[in-house]
């Protein structure tokens, strides 16, 4: 356990996070985690970190810390990988740490889908990396209820994480200078027609089979989605920023890395840590919000009274029961809340939480091998679930269905789930949209559904 010191102080600024992340790109490598659409006591923080110090990345054959251009260490094991270079340190702060605020330094950046499994059958096109990751030793945080922002920045040993000392302080000094610099002119973004991985024909024959396969006993529930891609020219941070004017979410985010970017809207905590206290918040079960107040009123009250929706849900919720005890206290799993039901921009969605106290060997490897991939993106039973859809769908997942979020050098955590996002490579920009199939799914109004989650998106991608 190696010793950091963290340095916590008030900061003016003269925008919020979108703004000021707009005024810092092309200065470093900096990623933004967004509460854009607040929650009290859920996402209540944002976060704009870097400029980053180092990038550990997982490609088909192993995972790589590198460092100004040089392979610093390797792993054949991703999660080994994590669990070396995040973990518990002993922090001693210099200034007084907001309540609520997670995030201080440490590494931010995503987990894809495919992190722990090669897919035999699906097409992994474009080549995306199974995790990326920067190092952080700096943290722009806002508090979205006081509108305040904080400067955090970390020294510690430099052969050890975050290989920061405190010359390191014209980098954080510049940070704040460039924050405080004109807004940037808006660049400009572009997407082509939008093509369908999997017309609806398809998609509806796939939930008749998975129906089939939940009637032989194979399966309870398989989360079947589908993509759409269009080709992509320009900014991808402007397609963000008019994404999230239109789909406001909570645990959204940007993440720009070599060769592709992350456009993320989601609304879908998968884990957030505290000590030894996890949390999920899976979601499942949709209803298409109404174009008026009457109507919207009784959709949500469909949805609430849904048994199909319901079961979904009450699923996933087991799953991610199961997930976690595999790593929790005997008897500390608990669900709080079930079957709540939240209002996004095109949907309302049946929100359940589940939280448990982890036992004190569990770290960040032990965690997500118990968890991973998110539960509420495969099915019950996960494995099972996991099989039906490499055989069904015909492209890997990559970044969708994966997390997005911050692993804090106190040890702590918080992962969204990639949903109702844009992944923009290979000049292309890429979404995906999905639903859990169960044994009364009605094939049309499952690809009914995937049109309502994507309506928003669409919209914006639509844009000419």
């Amino acid at each position: 356990m190696s010793e950091v010191r963290v340095t916590i102080r008030p900061v003016s600024l003269p925008d919020g996070p979108r703004g000021t992340m707009a005024r810092l790109r092309g200065r470093g490598r900096y990623a933004l985690l967004e509460s854009a659409l607040t929650m009290p006591r859920q996402a209540e923080w944002s976060y704009i970190a870097g400029p980053s110090l180092a990038t550990l990345h997982t490609d088909e054959t192993a995972t790589r810390l590198e460092r100004d251009g040089r392979e610093c260490a390797s792993w054949s094991d991703p999660l080994e990988a994590l669990a070396s270079v995040t973990g518990t340190r002993t922090l001693h702060f210099d200034g007084e740490r907001p309540p609520g605020m997670g995030f201080v330094g440490g590494w931010v950046g995503m987990l894809g889908y495919e992190l722990l499994h090669t897919p035999s059958r699906a097409a992994g096109e474009p080549v995306l990396p199974r995790q990326w990751w920067m190092a952080v030793d700096q943290v722009l945080a806002f508090h979205h209820p006081s509108g305040r922002w904080w400067q955090s920045t970390v020294v510690g040993p430099e052969d050890g994480w975050p290989w920061s000392d405190a010359s390191r302080s014209q980098a954080w000094d510049e940070t704040l200078r460039h924050a405080r610099e004109a807004a940037p002119p808006r660049r400009p973004w572009r997407a082509g027609a939008r093509t369908l991985r999997t017309g609806r024909a398809a998609f509806e024959d796939g939930v008749q089979r998975i129906r089939e396969r939940i009637a032989d006993g194979e399966v309870l529930q398989v989360n079947l989605t589908r993509r759409e891609e269009a080709s992509f020219e320009g900014d991808p941070w402007g397609l963000y920023e008019d994404l999230i004017a239109a789909h406001p979410a909570p645990f959204a985010a940007y993440l720009e890395a070599p060769g592709f970017a992350i456009a993320s809207c989601s609304p879908e905590r998968f884990l957030q840590r505290r000590g030894d206290q996890v949390e999920a918040r899976p979601i499942k079960g949709t209803a298409a919000r109404g174009a008026d107040a009457i109507e919207d009123a009784a959709r949500r009250d469909d949805l609430a009274r849904s048994v199909k929706d319901r079961a979904e849900n009450l699923m996933i919720v087991d799953l991610m029961r199961n997930d976690l005890g595999r790593v929790a206290l005997t008897g500390s799993v608990k669900v709080p809340e079930l079957f709540a039901l939240e209002p996004y921009a095109s949907v309302w969605q049946m929100v359940s939480t589940v939280q448990a106290r982890l036992r004190p060997d569990c770290g960040v490897e032990q965690l997500l091998r118990a968890c991973w991939p998110p539960g509420s993106m495969t099915g019950a039973p996960k494995l099972k679930a996991m099989q039906i859809i490499e055989a069904m769908e015909p492209t890997r997942r990559g970044c969708y269905a994966g997390s997005v979020g911050y692993f804090d050098c106190s040890g702590d955590l918080d992962l969204s789930v990639i949903i109702r996002s844009a992944v923009i490579a290979g000049g292309r920009v890429m979404t995906q949209f999905g639903g859990a199939i169960v044994a009364d799914s009605d094939p049309a109004a499952e690809w009914a559904e995937t049109i309502a989650k994507g309506a928003r998106i669409a919209a914006v991608l639509g844009r000419r």
